[in-house]
């Protein structure tokens, strides 16, 4: 696709299919995703500690050799009920400490007029909600702030990101993780609130001078602050926003030449000559297909340019997380994957759009420590998670290799292997220990989750012809399951080995099901691929081969994927806010069984 109708624009030829989670793209290689937080109703000791099942618009930055991500959330649907905001910390971005209230549930003084439908709330149950598109900023003395926006919706409809709210509110994170004092820095004055009638002091109120002096350097600050329009829309100074009614999630990038590309949801995109001080008009781009997601732009570390955001219209099944790449910030091409699973939405909700969505990269000016792109967002507007991008962003391994886990001393995340794991469906680089056998390392995948699965997947070059072995161990034969999927770059599985649950090895190929053995322990995998013959033969534990057709057509292979589980399908017609409120059976606790399985070598040759 080739327009020129926006200041920046996407001409690449890959377009993702809906009926795929992953929209039948290629996944951007060594791309890892980690759920963060897995929200839990009736087990809050397994999650947040309170309960809320409405997670959501998580917000990342790094700051003093540590990662830190806000989250808003409410008890059930969006915008109702006690709203607050959590923090989670980590060193590395596997490793998550459990969350802490950043922001608490704010109590509204019924007495004042609180916006639209004041009249639905109920004495001694009349709480704000959080909204914010924001949550960091480090100041140029290098104080690193909290900011959150207390808002005002007493049931769904009423939107609080259109200035009905308390206002908003600012407070210190200290180097040792402990937290000072919330102020508030500008107050929604139209619903009847300002420094007399909030329950926290004005920020100019603190004795101390530095973060007074940080707060300043935050108002002055126009490309943060525009974040905070939507919310603040009623705020009296006509000068204090650069840019009013532009949209929704402003973020920006600079480009080459020193301009400024802005951003926001639904395609909507700017330029400033001036850093920040004004903007051109806002235009649509319409080759950026999106809609009620937001977009995160940057300029990555090897100096090339990324979009990361929903390339659909369906703005209540957001999916997949996509990734384009740019040489100069203005065209970009190359779309590829980032986060293609979406498991079923555990709990009821309303306003609670489906996929990994609300993208956001680190803010405040922050860089990551190794080069990577991060990311956060949530997954069905209830669980949090982040991704980590290997920079140069590709979707091509163009030499084949080894993978010697032995020789992988880093603990964090492994080269070139895509992940996705859940708090409860965990990959991660292990050693094991065996008696009386050296140890060794695997990539292990256990899971325990009811409803969702651990993946690892590994791409060798695009080819027609192609010898891959693996060895396995599993822990256990008489529970779970582990599918190993060969495909295609679109995903297309043409040859699946199962790891069943009544010990048996099961195939699926072009004549259906076969059942090759029993396992137990190490197993040995040795496939030949021929795409030009549609055929797959593969040795088991050095015995026999056995040569089968594939049962899907491929011109060429180029993953090899290893799933925990049963491979999801998608359904564009199911909106389960406008089913009854029930939530999915047994949804907060853990399987009984751990199924665990390890890779401990896995290698792609030329055939």
């Amino acid at each position: 696709m080739n327009r020129n109708d926006g200041y920046i624009r996407y001409e690449g030829t890959e377009s993702p299919n809906l009926i795929f989670h992953d929209g039948g793209l290629r996944p951007a290689v060594g791309t890892w995703n980690v759920q963060v937080v897995r929200a839990n109703r009736t087990r809050p000791e397994y999650s947040d500690g309170v309960g809320n099942t409405y997670n959501h618009a998580p917000n990342l930055t790094r700051w003093r050799g540590q990662f830190y991500l806000a989250y808003l959330s409410n008890p059930v649907s969006e915008h109702t009920g006690a709203g607050q905001t959590f923090l989670c910390k980590s060193a590395d971005g596997l490793k998550w400490t459990a969350p802490e209230v950043l922001f608490p549930p704010y109590p509204l003084d019924l007495s004042l007029d609180n916006g639209p439908h004041a009249d639905l709330f109920e004495e001694g149950d009349a709480w704000a909600c959080m909204h914010q598109r924001m949550n960091f900023y480090i100041s140029p003395e290098g104080r690193l702030l909290a900011v959150g926006f207390y808002g005002i919706a007493p049931e769904v409809f009423t939107m609080p990101c259109v200035g009905n709210g308390v206002g908003r509110v600012v407070r210190e994170i200290y180097e040792d993780g402990s937290f000072g004092p919330i102020y508030f820095v500008l107050y929604s004055t139209r619903c009847g609130y300002n420094r007399e009638t909030c329950i926290y002091p004005y920020y100019k109120d603190s004795s101390d001078a530095g973060f007074v002096e940080a707060v300043d350097s935050l108002l002055a600050d126009p490309l943060t602050t525009l974040q905070w329009w939507e919310e603040n829309r009623d705020y009296p100074d006509e000068n204090f926003f650069a840019i009013r009614g532009a949209g929704e999630a402003f973020n920006y990038y600079e480009l080459p030449d020193g301009r400024l590309v802005g951003l926001w949801k639904k395609s909507r995109v700017s330029i400033s000559e001036d850093h920040g001080k004004t903007w051109a008009p806002v235009k649509v781009s319409p080759s950026l297909v999106m809609s009620g997601g937001k977009v995160w732009g940057e300029r990555l570390s090897d100096g090339r340019y990324a979009l990361c955001y929903n390339p659909n219209t369906d703005s209540c099944h957001r999916w997949p997380l996509a990734i384009v790449t740019s040489d100069d910030g203005v065209v970009f091409r190359d779309m590829l994957c980032v986060h293609g699973e979406v498991p079923p939405q555990r709990f009821w909700g309303f306003w609670r759009d489906m996929g990994p969505n609300y993208i956001r990269g680190l803010e405040a000016g922050a860089v990551s420590h190794d080069g990577a792109l991060y990311l956060t967002y949530s997954v069905n507007k209830e669980d949090i998670w982040i991704s980590r991008i290997p920079v140069p962003v590709t979707g091509k391994v163009s030499e084949y290799f080894r993978d010697d886990f032995n020789a992988m001393a880093s603990r964090t995340f492994v080269k070139n292997w895509n992940v996705y794991s859940g708090v409860w469906s965990r990959v991660s680089l292990e050693t094991i220990h065996e008696p009386g056998q050296p140890d060794q390392n695997g990539l292990r995948l256990r899971t325990k989750d009811p409803y969702d699965y651990a993946v690892a997947a590994r791409v060798f070059p695009e080819s027609e012809k192609v010898r891959l072995r693996a060895k396995l161990m599993a822990r256990q034969n008489y529970y779970g399951r582990l599918e190993i999927d060969l495909t295609d770059g679109r995903g297309v599985c043409v040859y699946r080995v199962i790891l069943d649950s009544d010990r048996t090895i099961k195939l699926k190929h072009g004549n259906a099901f076969t059942v090759a053995g029993v396992y137990g322990g190490i197993i040995d995998l040795d496939w030949k691929i021929d795409c030009v013959e549609r055929t797959v033969t593969l040795t088991i534990n050095g015995g026999e081969p056995m040569t089968w057709k594939f049962y899907n057509n491929a011109e060429t292979v180029e993953r090899l994927v290893f799933r925990t589980g049963k491979k999801r399908i998608s359904n564009l017609e199911e909106d389960r806010e406008y089913l009854p409120p029930e939530d999915l059976p047994g949804a907060d606790e853990p399987l009984k069984q751990e199924s665990v399985y390890y890779i401990l070598d896995f290698e792609a040759a030329a055939l």
